[in-house]
């Protein structure tokens, strides 16, 4: 049914369905007591009409009687009667009225006579009666029986009149708590509303919007906070998206532009052989920077999306330092530059032995491209509190204090600041980022202007 697709609809069927199973449970709870009370009452009524009538009976010949049982005032009069039965079952007193005559138990008065007393309902034309049937002993012997009959009219008609109440009261309550619970549902989930309204008004094209509902530290609050916060995280993620896709398509129509200039100048006439060997060797260097890109491009996609394994086994850290200058000295020789070695102490790891590798060859080559000849490179490992670190330091121009928050972003190049070479497409630092945070550490960056830069990578170790 569409309209039990309202949660306000739902809430408030709910609600009602609990309040009734509530006010069932407590009518017939009322009503079992009630009843419970009231026929205790009545038989305490009968017991001291009882003591009353004992208290009144005479003995002729060993016979019990009674002359009469007057009660001034009495609050029940004509609505109760007594009997007195001798030893033999013989009435010698019966003071009922027709309208109250009721005929004789020949179980109870038996009981009686054994010792037992009794009690039992009766119907008469007057309604129905509570009998007690108890029997009379005179040292301590059984000489007859009293039986004495109280109308439970007034019992009935209070739990009729009860039972009136609640069948009017219950449906009632019900109804109003219905309209009522419609009201609060309304109330509660207004807030509701107002965030499916604006949240519809917020597009992929446009997530600078904000719910900003201004709303308590409520359940409602909280939820349109943390929708705030997730439109807000979108808005970033869509943002580093374009930009990305920006940055990428810059860096990829560079190289694609210098091909096509190249190619389209060795066109226009003929040349010698070794003018094309020089474009072909141009256009060969354009394509090794678009694979790089490409590659690293390729790296941080499968990176964002998780498809990168992580093959975590012991590694010797020395070892891959060690590993990567080797790898990188000679492009350091070329360039005129000196790399110092300071070993540590023997560090193991859980880590990927290949990703590792690559953090370190890509700090090597930031640190070579932006160190002038005749300058160097300090590497050294050692161990800080409880974590393993790698010290990647450089004699460049440094880093201006503005640009150091940017350095580990995609795309980000200083190199005015730094004094480097063009080619770097600003993705080695990015790369390098993720693959320390993917292993649970960290890489920072400390650089003073003319004094170098200071790259610091820490990981922590097993315990």
């Amino acid at each position: 049914m569409p309209f039990l697709r309202s949660i306000r609809v739902r809430l408030t069927l709910w609600y009602v369905l609990l309040l009734a199973v509530i006010l069932a449970a407590f009518s017939g709870g009322v009503f079992l007591a009630l009843r419970q009370n009231l026929y205790t009452n009545l038989n305490d009524s009968l017991d001291n009409r009882e003591a009353i009538v004992a208290a009144l009976v005479t003995y002729r010949d060993g016979k019990p009687g009674l002359s009469g049982v007057d009660i001034p005032g009495d609050p029940v009069e004509g609505e109760h009667f007594a009997r007195v039965f001798d030893s033999s079952g013989e009435v010698t007193f019966d003071n009922s009225a027709p309208a109250l005559s009721v005929p004789i138990d020949a179980d109870a008065l038996g009981a009686a006579l054994a010792g037992t007393p009794t009690r039992s309902t009766s119907e008469t034309s007057k309604g129905q009666l509570r009998v007690l049937t108890t029997p009379i002993r005179r040292d301590s012997t059984v000489v007859g029986v009293i039986q004495v009959g109280l109308s439970e009219g007034d019992v009935r008609e209070t739990l009729t009149i009860l039972l009136v109440i609640i069948a009017v009261a219950y449906p009632l309550t019900l109804l109003v708590t219905s309209a009522g619970g419609v009201f609060l549902a309304g109330r509660a989930l207004s807030p509701i509303d107002r965030l499916t309204r604006v949240a519809r008004q917020i597009t992929a094209e446009d997530l600078s919007q904000r719910l900003d509902l201004r709303l308590p530290d409520d359940e409602v609050g909280r939820l349109a906070r943390t929708f705030d916060d997730m439109i807000a995280r979108l808005d970033e993620a869509f943002r580093r998206q374009r930009q990305f896709t920006a940055d990428a398509s810059h860096e990829l129509r560079t190289p694609l532009t210098a091909i096509k200039g190249q190619a389209e100048v060795a066109l226009q006439r003929d040349r010698e052989a070794d003018a094309y060997r020089d474009v072909l060797r141009a256009i060969n260097g354009e394509v090794d920077r678009m694979i790089r890109l490409v590659g690293s491009l390729l790296t941080l996609a499968r990176a964002d999306a998780g498809r990168i394994p992580v093959a975590r086994e012991p590694v010797n850290l020395g070892a891959i330092v060690t590993d990567a200058i080797e790898q990188i000295r000679p492009a350091a020789a070329s360039n005129e530059i000196t790399i110092l070695l300071r070993p540590g102490d023997d560090i193991r790891l859980i880590a990927d032995e290949d990703l590792l590798l690559q953090l370190m060859l890509n700090l090597l080559d930031n640190a070579l491209k932006y160190t002038p000849a005749e300058g160097s490179v300090d590497v050294a490992w050692g161990v800080a509190g409880k974590d393993a670190e790698v010290r990647v330091s450089d004699t460049g121009r440094g880093i201006a204090p503005e640009h150091l928050p940017h350095v580990f972003d995609r795309f980000y190049r200083v190199d005015a600041a730094r004094g480097g070479t063009e080619g770097s497409a600003g993705l080695g630092l990015s790369i390098s980022r993720w693959i320390a945070e993917v292993h649970g550490g960290s890489i920072t960056v400390e650089s003073e202007p003319g004094q170098g830069s200071t790259f610091t990578v820490r990981l922590p170790m097993p315990h």
